[in-house]
């Protein structure tokens, strides 16, 4: 593997960033097992291009992106902003004033390789330069969710069968100070 470079996001790069999400998002639908929801496949292409859109129309103070990239290939991306609406209606408003880490994701050929963990510890440095102590995140994928579980525990909030039988969401709530997680980022 070549040289992976983190950084902000370019204008010139949300072409690339846009078909990246396509990829890894139906990637992530067929290893779930739910590669039959195309209408929530797409739906969730669309989010994740307007959060894009967010960040880049407030040059990163309502959304804040990293992506990863090997040349001019994108390999990875991670944001932070507010709590989304799942997450609210989920624990009943108790992480609204929290920012949300989400949009979490590595190319299906880069997975392993700790490109992952490279963007989480770059978003807890940034989160820390700017005060914020804690953040929650959520899941409902399986694959990532056995991710989240062995990186931070337990989740906070864990609905059963939220998304049909044995398709349960996940919640975290996590603070920076938090000795369980220093080895990630410090």
């Amino acid at each position: 593997m070549r040289h992976i470079e983190i950084s902000r996001p370019k204008i010139e790069d949300i072409e690339l960033i846009n078909e990246f999400f396509e990829v890894v998002i139906r990637d992530t639908f067929q290893r779930n097992g739910i590669s039959d929801l195309v209408d929530t496949i797409n739906e969730e292409i669309v989010d994740k291009r307007r959060i894009l859109n967010q960040d880049f129309k407030s040059d990163g103070n309502n959304r804040y992106f990293l992506i990863a990239k090997e040349e001019e290939k994108i390999v990875g991306t991670i944001e932070y902003g507010p709590s989304n609406e799942l997450l609210i209606s989920c624990t009943n408003g108790e992480l609204k004033e929290l920012v949300e880490i989400g949009t979490v994701f590595v190319h299906p050929n880069y997975q392993k390789k700790g490109i992952g963990s490279r963007m989480w510890n770059l978003i807890f440095k940034e989160l820390e330069k700017k005060g914020i102590e804690e953040f929650c995140f959520d899941s409902g994928y399986k694959s990532a969710q056995q991710t989240w579980i062995k990186k931070f525990g337990n989740p906070q909030y864990f609905l059963k069968d939220y998304w049909g039988e044995d398709a349960h969401h996940m919640v975290w709530r996590i603070s920076l100070k938090d000795e369980s997680i220093k080895w990630i980022w410090t």
